[in-house]
């Protein structure tokens, strides 16, 4: 009989699916527990809503939770799937049946009071305050927080401007929202969208998730069952890199593809109708310069597979110059520093260059292939991508020469490198096989 897959990469991971990012869910629940409000943020596909399960997950509760006297009750609310029709009314109608459960005769009076007025200012601080005074915290849960400043029914700043003030006068109302926009983002869109200076957003912190780290990975490819090889787990971690859902999709196709010699390679076919659509996502949240560097960086990594030694991609290894850059990357999982050096200068002899201070590289070999796909085999319609490759030519940073000498080579690519990832996947197999 089969054994389940439990690499999960089609919805949110739940319970004992979830990996426990157990830092940013210890400080979030300590926020809550003296009633202050928090923005998770994280890039697309990086584990917010499997983040909001575990904090309803009443045994993770208990686990964060134990010996606090006040009791905290948790609204979800999923921002993303409301309609256009959706109005501040309905938001606090579906937030306050949160309360259903926990609804003493008081309580339940005060929240009739603020169906019959609106849910106007006056009636729901007396609500939420009236809640506090009890001992407990009505918790809301807001995935896909952005979409309400952009909704047209919520364009008025009292909205925003009421639930700040619930959250941090009343003590009986703290908020959780999750987002791919920092605090600073939200205010900058609520500035822009609702024509006001204020900053909604102030009294949040951001708790950030980041791509897995080490002991997560370790901990992820630890459920294979089968058990997975050294040289597959490597593969793994150089193919998909640290982020969440990209190690769950790799992993999981290599999980389901029999042993054979060519495990891995068809493995990775299989991984990659999955992992390119979510590349083809990312691209629209990169920046100009972030895009180049991603690109320069990918296609200096790709060459060393495909083309060979003997060309320099210049400016890249002016590591002063696009540290956002290259951290913008790495928080998404696509790029790690490789060394860092005390002397000032790193002597990079695969790739013919000279970093200052630290040298970085691709640590997801997938969005090299994604590159190649776009910029170098033309097989995926990226348009906004194809128009800015031709209008930006790398923004500068290669010279017409070096993007001319860059085509060349790219026309001795072996015809296997251009038809599927299965050459790359091979290439990348062999390094990792070799490494051991």
């Amino acid at each position: 009989m089969a054994h389940r897959n439990p690499f999960i990469y089609g919805r949110p991971v739940r319970g004992d699916e979830c990996i426990c990012r157990s830092k940013q869910l210890q400080t979030v629940f300590n926020r809550l527990r003296n009633g202050e409000s928090t923005a998770v943020v994280g890039e697309p596909h990086i584990g917010k809503t499997s983040f909001l399960f575990q904090l309803t997950d009443p045994e993770i509760q208990k686990e964060y939770l134990d010996g606090d006297d006040r009791k905290l009750i948790f609204a979800n609310l999923d921002v993303h799937s409301i309609g256009e029709d959706y109005k501040p009314a309905d938001f606090w109608a579906d937030a306050l049946s949160g309360l259903s459960k926990d609804k003493t005769q008081s309580i339940e009076t005060l929240i009739a009071k603020a169906q019959k007025s609106n849910f106007n200012r006056q009636t729901l601080e007396s609500l939420f305050s009236k809640l506090a005074s009890q001992n407990k915290t009505l918790v809301l849960l807001l995935d896909e927080f952005e979409r309400l400043l952009k909704h047209s029914n919520f364009k008025d700043p009292g909205f925003f401007a009421q639930l700040r003030s619930l959250g941090t006068r009343t003590g009986g109302l703290a908020i959780v929202i999750f987002s791919r926009i920092g605090v600073a983002g939200l205010n900058q869109m609520g500035r822009a969208l609702l024509d006001t200076g204020s900053p909604f957003f102030n009294n949040m912190i951001e708790v950030k998730l980041p791509p897995f780290d080490s002991a997560e990975i370790d901990l992820l490819l630890s459920k294979a069952n089968p058990s997975f090889s050294n040289e597959e787990k490597l593969f793994i971690r150089r193919a998909a890199g640290k982020n969440p859902f990209l190690l769950q999709a790799m992993a999981g196709a290599l999980q389901e593809t029999s042993p054979s010699p060519s495990r891995c390679e068809k493995a990775a076919e299989v991984f990659y109708k999955a992992a390119a659509s979510y590349f083809d996502d990312l691209w629209n949240y990169l920046d100009d310069n972030t895009r180049t560097i991603a690109v320069i960086l990918s296609l200096q990594d790709f060459r060393g597979r495909a083309l060979g030694s003997g060309f320099s991609f210049g400016e890249i290894e002016r590591v002063d110059m696009y540290r956002v850059e290259l951290q913008n990357l790495a928080e998404r999982g696509l790029a790690e520093r490789l060394e860092k050096s005390s002397h000032g200068w790193i002597w990079d002899s695969k790739n013919l260059l000279v970093w200052r201070e630290e040298r970085w590289g691709v640590s997801c070999a997938a969005f090299t292939w994604w590159v190649r796909d776009v910029a170098i085999a033309s097989t995926r319609s990226i348009p906004k991508y194809e128009e800015w490759l031709k209008q930006k030519k790398y923004i500068g940073l290669l010279t017409q020469k070096q993007w001319d000498e860059t085509q060349n080579l790219i026309k001795k690519i072996p015809t296997a490198m251009l038809q599927g990832v299965g050459g790359l996947a091979r290439s990348l197999w062999d390094e990792v096989t070799k490494a051991k």
